[in-house]
């Protein structure tokens, strides 16, 4: 791009050989001409848009777990944010079918966290009880690092509809609840669970060589699917 303040031709717009001209604040600019840009439709390129909105949608459904989830990583690169993370990391887990024109999703592979927070040992999600999913977990509490107040999240997650809904429990209650809107009932669920660290300052964990900071979490644990009771 060049910038002109006195020309002998008077301002000067649109293009002009290899370049364009346009006047922005009283000053000539000209930029370098391009071709319009064609849509490209060769199968991979159409398979990597399909799976990029098809990710990209279960990322808006997973709002707020994953802005939790992924804040701390997403603070270690400039101009990321928890949703770019959370983007780059599970494209790998989306399939596109160029048969069919679908996508499926392997929500076993799908990371809702991310991060070095001690984790606890979830059993698998439990759908026994109308219109709740819960999970018990092993605190470990004994584990370098951990602490009874940490935060134990629940994420269930509904493709049907593109909702999702979030519980949190302490290290120390060793279950964690989701209570869920009667739409859910019926459907199939995806659940994942996470742990979030308690510590107010910086702690090196020795044992590990790992530094827990404020708001860290741990990688994400998939608990398994099933099918929401209805009331």
């Amino acid at each position: 791009m060049a910038r002109t303040t006195k020309h002998v031709l008077g301002n000067q717009r649109g293009k002009i050989g290899e370049v364009v001209g346009h006047i922005v604040d009283g000053v000539q600019i000209y930029t370098a001409h391009t071709d319009a840009v064609h849509n490209p439709r060769t199968p991979k390129q159409v398979a990597h848009r399909a799976c990029f909105t098809a990710v990209t949608g279960l990322g808006r459904s997973l709002g707020s777990s994953i802005r939790l989830g992924f804040r701390n990583e997403a603070a270690k690169h400039k101009l990321t944010s928890p949703f770019n993370i959370f983007v780059h990391r599970n494209m790998p887990a989306s399939s596109y079918d160029p048969d069919t024109h679908t996508v499926s999703v392997n929500y076993q592979e799908v990371s809702v966290a991310c991060g070095t927070t001690p984790f606890v040992g979830f059993s698998s999600a439990n759908f026994t009880e109308a219109l709740k999913v819960s999970a018990a977990f092993t605190p470990y509490s004994d584990t370098p690092g951990a602490d009874d107040a940490d935060s134990v999240y629940l994420v269930v997650y509904i493709p049907d509809l593109g909702m999702s809904a979030t519980a949190v429990a302490s290290r120390l209650d060793g279950t964690v609840t989701a209570t869920l809107p009667s739409v859910f009932g019926g459907r199939t669920a995806h659940v994942w669970g996470f742990v979030r660290t308690s510590v107010e300052d910086s702690l090196f964990i020795e044992a590990s060589g790992t530094l827990l900071v404020p708001g860290e979490c741990s990688s994400s644990f998939y608990l398994g699917t099933g099918t929401i009771l209805t009331a």
